[in-house]
């Protein structure tokens, strides 16, 4: 249910109801039940009153404090790994960025930048931080997706915004690390605050393949 939501097969705004999910899945609505629970405690989804459960709609003041949180933690966790990396995670993250440029889709391009960065939170060896900006990563990502099918520039700079992550990174710099990581946050906020503060209604955005 999670991969569903971040992937945006459900979307913000969608009702999630425990009887229609326990059906699909050919389960019992025990498990569905706890399953949705979970997604509630940890923001993915909220209660809605005879509605069962909806993929929330985020505020613009959500969105404020889910990227402060977001760009502290993920320089953190960059610069952990700066430190804990291996050559072989090293190795990794610099084919993931190979992979991202040869992207050639928003499906693409979005699925190998969330590679890339849960890379970074498994080399950052904290466990608990990992799971913390997975939750957060798992709250932005589904209004993050649909403002960038209206940024047509975006995907280029978050080529070079990983790319000096990952050099920091594969030159053991901690500084410069947390650096890129947090600006690379910053520049991604700016963008969806910018398609919100247009009047667009990033849930309504046509998905149109980017070319580079």
């Amino acid at each position: 249910m999670r991969d569903a939501i971040v992937s945006g097969e459900v979307t913000p705004g969608e009702p999630v109801f425990e009887s229609h999910l326990a059906e699909k899945l050919g389960m019992s609505r025990t498990p569905v039940r706890e399953a949705l629970s979970v997604l509630a405690r940890d923001g993915i989804l909220e209660i809605a009153p005879s509605r069962g459960y909806v993929v929330p709609q985020r505020s613009i003041d959500d969105l404020q404090e889910l990227f402060e949180l977001r760009e502290g933690l993920e320089g953190m966790a960059s610069r952990f790994a700066a430190l804990r990396a291996t050559d072989k995670e090293i190795r990794d993250l610099d084919q993931l960025c190979r992979r991202y440029d040869r992207a050639r889709d928003l499906e693409t391009s979005t699925r190998i930048g969330t590679e890339f960065h849960n890379k970074i939170y498994s080399a950052c060896r904290n466990r608990r931080l990992a799971a913390i900006l997975g939750s957060l990563k798992a709250q932005i990502v589904p209004t993050r997706r649909s403002a960038l099918r209206s940024a047509r520039t975006r995907r280029d700079e978050a080529k070079r915004e990983h790319r000096a992550i990952m050099d920091a990174i594969r030159g053991r710099d901690p500084d410069a690390a947390e650096r890129e990581a947090r600006a690379h946050v910053r520049r991604s906020y700016r963008v969806l605050l910018d398609s919100y503060q247009s009047g667009l209604d990033p849930d309504l955005v046509t998905s149109n393949p980017v070319k580079d």
